[in-house]
């Protein structure tokens, strides 16, 4: 009863149409011509006139450099802290201090809304002390016909890694298996198909959310989110949102804000 109470997640809450990658692709629509895909950094170094990026093309293995007077670096810290980056101990120190949660989600497919049809579910969750943790049900398209989509599992700890170690095929047929304690007969005869992501096994970021406690944050969050030399960090890790998309745009617009105030004053 008590998820809904937590200060983040009031009663009121709005999603773009589309599902929530409408947002970055709204912003990527606006910088299109200055974003590089599949490229991966491994070296980040600054001097008193700028910073310089060394990349690889994931694909094509060319390397290559970029370079400018400031950086605004939102590589995650379980990343950051693998690569050779040229910025003070205390920051470094902060990044390597920083663990992440591992969470998984799962997707299912079914040929009906059947929650809706027999059971009168309109959203929501059903909890559950299994390895999925929670089945959630879709808060669009109500009453509508034709196959839709539940979250089979979203779960962390030692289920997140339990899921995490198996084989996308063992975790669907797992959810599907588990989510049959709500709806039981149905589960299996309306099955179509799933999807799963695994957070601690995407080589980009190896991990869900940063995961600060009182101590670490005392001791290392000045440091990770200050201004070093050309460089500052910004992302969900650098917020006291962790884990929300409002952590990660606050953080961006505080990155900014106070490197645009420095590189006036330079």
């Amino acid at each position: 009863m008590g998820f809904y109470f937590n200060y983040v997640m009031q009663t009121t809450m709005f999603q773009p149409k589309g599902g929530m990658d409408m947002i970055g692709k709204a912003f990527a629509r606006q910088v299109q011509r200055l974003i590089r895909y599949n490229t991966k950094v491994t070296k980040v170094a600054q001097d008193d006139s700028g910073v310089t990026v060394d990349w690889q093309d994931a694909r094509s293995g060319a390397t290559g450099q970029s370079k400018a007077d400031w950086c605004v670096c939102t590589i995650p810290a379980t990343i950051l802290s693998q690569i050779e980056f040229q910025v003070s101990d205390a920051k470094k120190a902060a990044l390597k201090a920083l663990p992440y949660s591992n969470s998984v989600k799962i997707g299912l497919e079914f040929r009906s809304r059947f929650w809706e049809e027999k059971d009168a579910i309109y959203g929501g969750h059903s909890f559950t002390d299994q390895t999925i943790a929670l089945i959630s049900y879709p808060n669009q398209g109500m009453f509508s016909n034709g196959p839709a989509v539940l979250l089979g599992a979203f779960t962390g700890g030692a289920g997140g890694y339990r899921l995490a170690g198996m084989t996308p095929e063992q975790r669907i047929a797992t959810a599907a298996a588990q989510g049959s304690v709500f709806h039981a007969e149905v589960h299996r005869r309306e099955f179509l198909n799933g999807a799963s992501f695994a957070w601690s096994r995407a080589p980009w970021i190896l991990g869900c959310c940063a995961t600060w406690t009182e101590q670490t944050r005392a001791e290392h969050y000045a440091n990770l989110t200050s201004i070093d030399g050309r460089v500052v960090l910004a992302g969900e890790h650098a917020s006291y949102y962790g884990c929300w998309m409002e952590g990660a745009l606050t953080s961006s617009l505080d990155a900014v804000t106070r490197l645009h105030a420095r590189a006036l004053a330079a």
